[in-house]
């Protein structure tokens, strides 16, 4: 399996997870370029971690029960999918967070 399969299953598990991490990666930049705040980057992760538990919790309500058995046939556990898909949404945040911080900081 290439790296680009990776990817694109890695998409296609978590495609609402991540997109709702990019609304919200995109709204925490907004905010931070109006007023600048250290303690904003601390807030800004630990309410990334709620939204990320709710909307874990809500896509896999929601998710058919057989779903999963898709990718563990193609010999991917659920747990490096979810943790790809945590890495993913985080380091987006980080990246952006930090740009916005070289930036207006």
């Amino acid at each position: 399996m290439t790296l680009g399969d990776r990817i694109y299953l890695t998409w296609s598990y978590g495609r609402i997870q991540l997109i709702v991490g990019a609304v919200y990666n995109i709204v925490c930049a907004q905010l931070l370029t109006g007023g600048f705040s250290y303690s904003f980057l601390v807030d800004a992760f630990i309410i990334k971690t709620a939204v990320y538990a709710v909307t874990y919790y809500l896509v896999r309500q929601f998710r058919g029960r057989d779903a999963i058995f898709f990718y563990i046939n193609l010999g991917l556990s659920s747990r490096k999918l979810r943790l790809s898909v945590l890495l993913v949404d985080f380091l987006a945040l980080a990246v952006l967070l930090t740009t916005v911080t070289l930036i207006y900081g």
